[in-house]
């Protein structure tokens, strides 16, 4: 029978379709695929379960689908043609009579884009077709929407004579029409879940015909704008299946457990069709059978339905059956069973039999928490999209398990399938393995969410129709715990209907929306500050909450993840959370040729082309756009700038760059309908200073000359010689990190339309004479690019992984799909350790370190720790000097059980470091890993109380030879030579046993390569003023002091040219035995943005390849993001630092490094030991090289290796990627001054460099300053002038000052201070009289102290960062009160939910006072509430705050109190736009 296709009204019920004659169209002038949202299905049918008919129980058992002979697969080679749009496609393909044979062939399943047809697409939120037309929603993109059509033949078998036969099309984006024999079938749209057509009536004996049309974009595609590659065609499999006239059609089996969880209900329910015409009353029979994982029957009898018919055409019946205690399914135990369903006949002749794999398990909301078979649940868990580098969209059985062991590996349990259902087989692999899912319908409308679905009636059905098409196919996987309604689609009544629908369906299961919490099971949340997530613990909010989305992994991030993880674990309504997101979302591409054009201008850089070389206006021109290196003379930044070039346009809708510096410093662009020159002011409220002028007449396809001029009063828009448009202005622009594109804006990812030619950018305003006339370059010319010249280059890569851009799409959103803890081809990231480390399910603290003891924490749910055995290692450095193993470690879940190790203390060796090594391993091989697989490690630190090594005796120090000239400074000594340049500040060559061991430095650096994050919070142009300051440091003095014959002291100090000037000071000492101690201090200037790496760089020659260290390891690390990176000694190479993520940013850092060495093959080379500790990162790039490349082939490998010895760099972050800095403690404030030391010396390998290490050399003379008895905060042995406030009267005493020498060959004389304000001092010197130092103490009182003057002890926002002086967005402190806004000069700008925390023991402090409100910055917006706390006692709390409401002056009295705490919250409505401020906050 063929069936009428209808319009559903209704997705509530399942859909049946009126049988007719023909198969009509919709009675609507616009086809199906377009502007007819309520018509998403014709002719399919109902969802249901994943099913096959098998001819015996046996075959059910097996249940391998693909062997049922009613099985017949149509994947393999199709015939394909594809089409630019609808209008071009062959219309009458389906027809027998049409003739394919010249056709090309395309493997199906597969995306059409990676077989040679179109182009992958990435956007985030844009939908993809905006680069060629914008229509509105209902309406699907007609101008560029390409058609896809199939065609094939099959035979029917034989024995399916007299069966129905099915048509299953498990995924096809977006939207496609299906035929048979020339007969149209029906049409579907939801690209993720299965696609079912009868077409029994529709085949005759023989060869049969099969063509689908599949249309790239659909009025449904405005439901599936998922942030991911836009691929399309047939991407999952096809196949044929025939059932008997009366067939199993659906079942649904749900586990419920008893009470105590221990018995369980098995309730079967099953749906039986009869496609025979008969109406007779015919009866059946259909039998559940149970078998464990032996295949052998559970029970003595099946579950026995009685079906009668009775003349209908469906019929539903249930049964049920105690099982005594089956073994439960959980992640940590996922036992299965095999439920098989027998369809007899009266005189019980099986019919058919199907089978699904079951698990038994109970998941439910209890006492505000839930639960799994009654223990309360934590998700550690990643989004997780389905791509493959190579295949797209169709993911094969072995990526997918491959996935899942990487994450049971990595102690992941738990997978969102984001945003759409994924392949069936996923769901059986999470069953048969162990995840917990989250299963999202495929519904996300970002980029229109303000308009759809929301709560408009066109789009609810077929809202309600992708979530029931999942939940039916999915509801029996015991591995699916959450049903969700979608991602990002916006708010409205179509969710509350989704839930409710749900909710009726399946019982068993909770509901999920992030999107509107409304009507969820859970609050979900998605990219929340940690204080935000500890507010919601804190509240006792009995909703469970989780993170559906956090740690946005972008490229190097997953900072500070550990944070997330120890409010989690403190609060039992907090439940976990998803990482975004698992791989790296990247197709494998050829490597292109590099395409390189010429400047002309004088001191030329050259560019790179993407794109064509083609006829221009004059010569050759480019069909893409150009990239052009970074270079000082195009930072133009003064009131003189022209920008020209010929274009000749295509129509665009959006912005098309001419000629563009990012978006934030200079452009000339089409826009839309509208010409703009701009140039940015960063300091102006609307920084964007355009002039603009409507398109001329003739615009499209023709050549014209454009110009933008900037003469310093007025932005001028020319076009072929015409002033269009001027505006007054006469700023600064403010300069950026990003690359000038010709035809590209980096910063925006935005590519132009036009075709380019002769660009031009000058560092002057030319005249409108100048712009008509035949010009060559001239002194002000900067960049002058005609593409009349372009050379090729082949890359030694000769492949890589593309992002957004490279495949020639525009719009893009470059590479913000690569936020995987994986690589695309499942190489691992260096995060995903931290990973590992957070998500790992025991937990080992000390109780008594030195006497052996330790607690052990066994979080699992279901697994006692006797699975797994403990190995422990007791070290000394990297010395293991006593070891042992526990096996059958009884530990109950969620147990904490105190061990006895058993060590002893040894003989302790001065300055050494002694660590507990614990790790827990597999004892017996699983599915995912081999016996022996590490689960969870800790390493301790013991606090023995060992000896401090003794200072290196000067006098024992080899003697040196040391020549003095104006310009430089040479030492000889013990086998080595060390060349000083004086002009330059450093040390200019360094030899041993004559090998050269540095080329260049140390120079002084403040700048990494940008990471992802750094990108998206702004941090190059925001911190810009760092980059090139050591570089270009000017050196102010030199001075030589020599130590007797055994050492040299050179100090030098220089200023660094930042906006406001800094200083930097840095002493070498050279000693007789070749070691070199650095010591140097930064002093920032005033207002100045953060830093991002306090350090100094060498240039080692090629040779010294080989990298030793002992510190924070293997994996790269960070200061934010090193749990999982044991202290240890590692060995290595340069070329293994490097981390090729998508785009090269800084890679390859470790923390705490005690020592390194680089040596070459003979074992000789440099060492650098910190004093006490570094960060050392390593590699054959520089960080212009990784801040000026797209992609990894593009980098140079240099012969020379870079070492950056650092006191630190920032942190990664990684809250999310596009705002969210640094943590405050992971951040390097240039409020305050640094200082930190290391010491270079030669190294052969007949030397130990742990012992080495463990020598202490120095000529600092104090180890440490104390006043009042407690440690001058911030003390550093190279820095001598330190400041203690006081308030006026809050001392009693004189403070007293004692300090501690570094040995007893040291002389200490203390003078006091003997009023206030005043100052102590100490004078140190050596026994010998070769050294003296002398420290200032300086002591001053205030009747106020501003709390922004002081430092905190801890600083946290729910959004960017805690700012000094400064709102959270970095602007002046304004709020609202009684007589209007006012501006405070000082203060603390901070974002709800905020906590900051000062320490202040020893002030004498009495009141604090403030202005407390939301910043002007925001309007009317916010809602906070202020609270102070002292020493943990709440002494003060403010109503709701709102913009528009009068700030509080408040004033507490906080006398006695040492820990003052500043709370912001976010009045329990969320925390969008609470800007807080704490204006003019002091302390008195």
């Amino acid at each position: 029978m063929k069936k009428q296709w209808i319009i559903v009204l209704s997705a509530l019920l399942f859909l049946f379709f009126v049988v007719s004659a023909s198969v009509e169209a919709a009675d609507n002038s616009e086809p199906e695929w377009n502007n007819n949202p309520e018509t998403f299905e014709v002719n399919r049918e109902p969802a249901h379960a994943t099913l096959m008919p098998y001819g015996s129980i046996k075959a059910a058992l097996a249940g391998d689908r693909t062997v049922s002979s009613f099985y017949k697969s149509l994947n393999g080679d199709w015939r394909f043609h594809w089409s630019k749009n609808p209008e071009g496609r062959p219309e009458d393909f389906y027809k027998n009579s049409y003739d394919v044979s010249n056709w090309d062939t395309i493997q199906v399943p597969g995306n059409w884009q990676l077989q040679g047809f179109d182009y992958p697409i990435y956007t985030n939120i844009t939908y993809p077709w905006t680069g060629y037309e914008q229509p509105e929603a209902p309406k699907a993109p007609t101008l560029y929407n390409p058609v896809g059509s199939y065609k094939r033949t099959f035979t029917i078998p034989d024995n399916w004579d007299g069966r129905e036969v099915f048509l299953s099309f498990k995924g096809v984006e977006s939207a496609f029409y299906v035929w048979i024999n020339g007969e149209k079938v029906g049409y579907s749209e939801d690209s993720y879940t299965p696609a079912e057509f009868d077409i029994s009536d529709y085949l005759h004996p023989g060869e049969n015909s099969v063509a689908v049309e599949v249309y790239r974009w659909s009025d449904g595609s405005w439901l599936e704008d998922q942030d991911f590659v836009r691929l399309s065609g047939i991407f999952r499999d096809v196949y044929l299946y025939s059932t008997p006239s009366t067939h199993i059609s659906d079942f649904t089996v749900t586990t419920d457990l008893d009470e105590a969880y221990v018995d369980a209900s098995l309730d079967v329910e099953v749906d039986v069709q009869n496609f025979s015409e008969s109406r007779e009353a015919n009866e059946y029979q259909v039998e559940a059978h149970l078998y464990n994982e032996d295949n052998k029957l559970v029970g003595k009898e099946p579950i026995k339905m009685d079906v009668r018919l009775d003349g209908k055409q469906a019929i539903t019946r249930n049964g049920s059956q105690l099982i005594k205690n089956p073994k439960k399914w959980s992640a940590e135990n996922p036992n299965l069973y095999k439920l098989v369903l027998v369809l007899k006949d009266s005189n019980g002749n099986i019919i058919e039999t199907e089978s699904s794999k079951i698990g038994f398990r109970e998941f439910e909301l209890k006492e505000g928490q839930m639960h799994l078979n009654g223990k309360p649940i934590v998700f550690k868990g990643v989004n997780r999209h389905e791509i493959d580098p190579d295949t797209g969209r169709n993911i094969s059985e072995e990526t997918m398990i491959k996935d899942i062991k990487l994450m049971k590996k990595f102690n992941i349990n738990a997978v969102r399938t984001s945003h759409y259902p994924n392949n069936e087989r996923w769901y059986e692999l999470a069953d048969e393995y162990g995840l917990y899912l989250i299963d999202e319908t495929n519904l996300e409308s970002h980029g229109a969410n303000n308009i759809l679905p929301a709560s408009d009636p066109q789009w609810l059905d077929a809202s309600l129709d992708r979530l029931e098409s999942m939940i039916e196919r999915d509801k029996n996987h015991p591995s699916v715990l959450i049903w969700s309604l979608g991602n990002e689609a916006g708010r409205g009544e179509t969710f509350k209907k989704m839930a409710e629908w749900a909710h009726e369906a399946d019982p068993t299961r909770l509901v999920h929306y992030e999107g509107d919490n409304r009507w969820t099971d859970i609050e979900s949340h998605m990219y929340p500050s940690v204080t935000s997530v500890e507010s919601y613990g804190k509240s006792g909010n009995d909703k469970p909450y989780i993170l559906c989305e956090y740690a946005h992994a972008m490229g190097n991030s997953v900072g500070n993840l550990y944070k997330y993880w120890d409010v989690i674990n403190k609060y039992p309504n907090l439940q976990g959370g998803f990482i975004w997101d698992w791989v790296d979302q990247s197709l494998r591409e050829p490597t292109p040729v590099k395409k390189i054009v010429n400047d002309q201008s004088a001191n030329p850089v050259d560019g790179r082309l993407f794109g064509e070389s083609i006829e221009g206006e004059d010569g050759k021109a480019i069909d893409g756009y150009v990239s052009v290196p970074q270079e000082k003379k195009l930072d133009i930044t003064e009131k003189q700038l022209t920008l020209e070039a010929w274009v000749k346009p295509e129509a665009t809708s959006t912005h098309s760059p001419f000629i563009a510096k990012g978006d934030s410093q200079y452009a000339l662009k089409q826009n839309g309908s509208r010409l703009e020159f701009f140039v940015y002011n960063q300091n102006l409220s609307n920084p964007w200073v355009t002039v603009s002028a409507p398109l001329p007449d003739n615009w499209e396809g023709n050549w014209h000359h454009v110009a933008g001029v900037y003469d310093g009063h007025t932005l001028k828009l020319y076009v072929d010689g015409q002033l269009l448009g001027e505006k007054a202005y006469d700023g600064e622009i403010t300069s950026n990190a990003f690359a000038v594109n010709i035809g590209r804006n980096t910063e925006a990812n935005r590519v132009t339309t036009a075709v380019i030619d002769q660009a031009a950018i000058h560092n002057r305003p030319l005249t409108a004479e100048e712009l008509t006339s035949s010009r060559e370059p001239d002194s002000s010319t900067v960049l002058w690019m005609d593409f009349n010249k372009v050379t090729e280059e082949e890359f030694e890569q000769k492949e890589y992984f593309a992002y957004g851009g490279d495949w020639g799409d525009n719009p893009n959103d470059g590479n913000f799909l690569a936020n995987g803890l994986v690589f695309p081809d499942r190489t691992i990231q260096p995060e995903l350790w931290e990973v590992k480390k957070m998500y790992q399910n025991i937990k080992v603290t000390g109780e008594d370190l030195i006497d052996g003891t330790i607690n052990i924490q066994n979080d699992f749910l279901f697994t006692n720790l006797s699975n797994y055995d403990l190995e422990w290692k007791l070290k000394e450095n990297d010395k293991t000097i006593e070891k042992g193993k526990e096996k059958k470690l009884n530990i109950e879940p969620g147990e904490i059980k105190q061990i006895d190790l058993g060590y002893s203390q040894p003989e302790l060796t001065p300055g050494a470091e002694y660590w507990l090594n614990i790790r827990f391993t597999l004892s017996h091989k699983t599915d995912w890993a081999n016996k022996g697989h590490i689960v969870a490690s800790e390493q301790l630190k013991i606090p023995y109380e060992v000896p401090d090594q003794p200072v290196e005796d000067l006098s024992q120090m080899p003697s040196m030879k040391l020549e003095e000239t104006n310009d430089s400074v040479t030492v000889e000594g013990d086998q080595f030579q060390l060349d000083f340049d004086k002009e330059a500040g450093t040390i200019s060559s360094f030899s041993f046993r004559e090998n050269q061991l540095i080329k260049e430095g140390p120079e002084p650096d403040f700048w990494r390569a940008p990471n992802d994050n750094d990108k998206g919070n702004g941090m190059p142009s925001r911190a810009a003023t760092w980059r090139e300051a050591g570089k270009n440091r000017t050196i102010d003095e030199v001075k030589v002091i020599p130590i007797g014959d055994k050492a040299v002291k050179i100090n030098v100090q220089s200023t660094l040219p930042t906006t406001n000037t800094s200083s930097y000071s840095v002493s070498y000492v050279i000693y007789g035995s070749g070691d070199v101690v650095i010591d140097s201090t930064l002093r920032p200037g005033e207002d100045l943005p953060e830093i991002p790496a306090i350090g100094m760089e060498l240039t080692l020659p090629k040779d010294y390849e080989a990298m030793t260290w002992f510190g924070r390891g293997p994996h790269e690390n960070y200061w934010d993001r090193n749990k999982a990176a044991d202290i240890g000694l590692y060995q290595s190479t340069v070329e293994e630092q490097f981390i090729p993520y998508l785009e090269p940013q800084e890679t390859g850092n470790h923390t705490g490094v005690r020592w390194t060495t680089f040596t070459n093959k003979q074992g000789i080379g440099l060492m650098a030991i910190g004093q006490p500790s570094l960060e050392v990162g390593a590699l054959h790039y520089t960080e212009q090289d990784l801040e000026n490349h797209a992609h990894p082939y593009e980098l140079e490998k240099k012969d020379d290796i870079f070492v950056s010895l650092d006191y630190h760099q920032m942190g990664l972050g990684g809250d999310d990627s596009w705002g969210a800095r640094p943590h405050p403690e992971f951040t390097l404030q240039a409020d305050k001054s640094y200082s930190y030391s290391y010491r270079l010396k030669p190294i052969s390998n007949d030397q130990s460099a742990m012992e080495e290490s463990n020598k202490l050399i120095t000529t600092n003379l104090v180890k440490s300053i104390e006043v009042d008895g407690k440690t001058l905060q911030g003390f550093h042995p190279g820095k001598t002038e330190y400041t203690k406030h006081y308030l006026t009267g809050s001392l009693t005493e004189i403070p007293k000052v004692e300090a501690v020498p570094i040995d007893d060959h040291v002389d200490l004389e203390i003078v006091q201070a003997v009023e206030i304000p005043g100052q102590a001092i100490i004078k140190a010197r050596s026994n010998d009289g070769l050294l003296e130092q002398t420290y200032t103490i300086q002591f001053e009182t205030f009747d106020e102290l501003y709390l922004s003057d002081m430092d905190w002890r801890s600083a946290n926002s729910g959004w960017r960062s805690v700012q000094r002086d400064k709102s959270v967005e970095g602007n002046d402190l304004r709020l609202m009160t009684k007589d209007g806004v006012r501006q405070f000069e000082k203060g603390i700008g901070t974002h709800a939910n905020s906590e900051i925390v000062f320490d202040l023991t020893g002030i004498g402090a009495k009141k604090f006072e403030a202005t407390a409100g939301v910043d002007a910055e925001v309007g009317s917006s916010g809602s906070v509430t202020f609270e102070v706390y002292g020493d943990e006692e709440k002494l003060y709390e403010s109503e709701t705050k709102n913009g528009d409401t009068p700030a509080d002056a408040l004033s507490v009295d906080i006398e006695g109190v040492e820990i003052l705490k500043l709370v912001v919250t976010d009045a329990d409505d969320g925390n969008s736009y609470d800007h807080a401020d704490w204006g003019n906050a002091t302390i008195k």
